[in-house]
């Protein structure tokens, strides 16, 4: 663990006492140097006749040997200035040195631990810096991309390009986004960013920051919490608004029933007649469909579960449609994989789940088009999925739109209850699985329907129970 250096550090203390030793040691140098200097002078000086004078020719011999003292006794001194110098800059560029990589190793530590995306361009557009989260995020390797620009990385049209131009070339940035992303799987998951400007220690420009977070889960939680919510208060609702109004609609109906009868029976309708009593039919009828829906919210959410063939079951239901389709103009195509393993549940509700589907990808194709089933194991989170998709090449749903499909008497058509979805919401969950619908908007919408394998369902009841 990282842990910042005291002020009265090892590397404080040690350079004044070896300053201290230095000095002493050069200290007995100089004093050993000249104590062996005036012992040369003295023996020499002690060489002469008593009494007589010195010659001259000897001052120069000892004025060499004074400046012979001098230039050694200045030679150890810059040496060992030079040896303490050398000596206290190599300690202060350990010090340095280690305190740096202290500094790296605690970034380095936070970058890995912490829960966010982090990666960072440089001014030219290369990418610096990534953390494992990031990694994770965009689905893609450090080696992939350390050391490239992003325009080589991220191609064109990319969401996550466009934030990081905008930010580094225009200034532009996001506090909080949420953008579609497709992974190299082909995987589309909602990740959510921002963006700053990154600085160096000059406060020069360095680039830009970018963090980010996949809430693809978070978002899917936040919609299934919102969409229980409001079938939770309708639940309370729904058995006592359909028990009122069964009763009054019976009677209406029986005798509007009585009252055609009546009328053909005495003569001829005009034919104005005839076409109220046909919308009154009519109205009548579809209010009986939205008291039934009502009613099974009011049932309990448990359901009847036995291993259910969902390969026969969607060979059963292309087959009720296929005539629809033909009338439309529209294409249908399934593709189920072999050996599909079975699904435990009620196959009456998860017939009535992939009908309510199919009908809406029917009705999003006026002028024709196709519509694809397909079917498939797989395996995630140590579970093993059956995975159902209805795909169509219709209008599609707008994102504003897309958010609420779920929600009850939300409805994008002129006709219909807005219960179809939010019934096959609940059935799923019923199942203990999973409806998701994407869409873009001119191109299609598919639907996605997972399914906890039979057997593995079975084990895991029984081991609650």
């Amino acid at each position: 663990m990282f842990r910042p250096i005291p002020e009265a550090t090892v590397f404080r203390r040690i350079p004044y006492r070896l300053i201290t030793a230095v000095l002493l040691i050069l200290a007995l140098v100089v004093s050993v140097i000249l104590l062996f200097s005036m012992e040369q002078e003295k023996l020499l000086l002690q060489g002469l006749t008593p009494g007589k004078a010195v010659p001259t020719e000897f001052f120069p011999a000892l004025w060499q040997s004074r400046h012979d003292l001098i230039v050694v006794t200045l030679l150890v001194f810059l040496v060992s200035a030079i040896g303490v110098a050398a000596v206290i800059t190599f300690l202060h560029y350990d010090s340095t040195k280690r305190t740096l990589e202290e500094v790296k190793g605690l970034a380095r530590n936070i970058l890995e631990s912490i829960p966010t995306g982090v990666l960072t361009v440089n001014p030219n557009g290369v990418i610096t810096v990534i953390n494992p989260t990031a990694e994770a995020v965009l689905k893609r390797s450090a080696a992939d991309l350390l050391g490239n620009s992003y325009e080589t990385v991220f191609a064109e049209g990319e969401t996550i390009r466009a934030v990081l131009e905008g930010a580094l070339r225009h200034h532009q940035h996001v506090s909080q986004k949420d953008l579609p992303y497709e992974s190299q799987d082909r995987t589309v998951h909602t990740i959510r960013v921002s963006t700053a400007k990154l600085t160096g220690d000059d406060t020069e420009p360095a680039g830009i920051i970018l963090q980010a977070q996949d809430v693809t889960d978070w978002l899917a939680l936040e919609q299934r919490v919102r969409v229980a919510d409001k079938l939770a208060a309708l639940h309370t609702l729904s058995a006592g608004v359909a028990h009122e109004l069964r009763n009054p609609l019976s009677a209406m109906d029986l005798n509007l029933h009585l009252l055609e009868e009546e009328l053909r029976d005495g003569a001829s309708l005009p034919e104005q007649a005839t076409r109220y009593l046909h919308v009154l039919n009519a109205e009548c009828h579809r209010l009986s469909v939205i008291l039934d829906n009502f009613m099974k919210f009011a049932r309990p959410g448990s359901v009847g579960l036995h291993e259910v063939n969902v390969s026969a079951l969607i060979e059963h239901i292309m087959a009720l449609m296929q005539f629809e389709a033909e009338e439309r103009k529209i294409r249908l195509e399934q593709s189920v994989e072999e050996s599909l393993p079975s699904v435990l549940g009620d196959e009456t509700a998860i017939s009535q789940v992939l009908v309510n589907i199919v009908v809406n990808a029917f009705h999003a194709m006026p002028n024709g088009g196709l519509c694809r089933v397909a079917a498939e194991a797989r395996r995630a989170n140590g579970t093993c999925w059956v995975i159902v998709s209805v795909k169509d090449t219709g209008i599609g749903i707008k994102k504003e739109e897309l958010a609420r499909v779920f929600e009850p008497f939300y409805t994008t058509k002129s006709s219909g209850t807005g219960l179809g979805l939010a019934i096959a919401y609940r059935i799923m969950e019923d199942h203990g699985g999973t409806i998701q619908v994407s869409s873009t908007p001119g191109i299609g919408t598919t639907t996605v329907l997972t399914f906890p394998v039979a057997a593995e369902k079975a084990q895991s009841l029984a081991m609650i129970s």
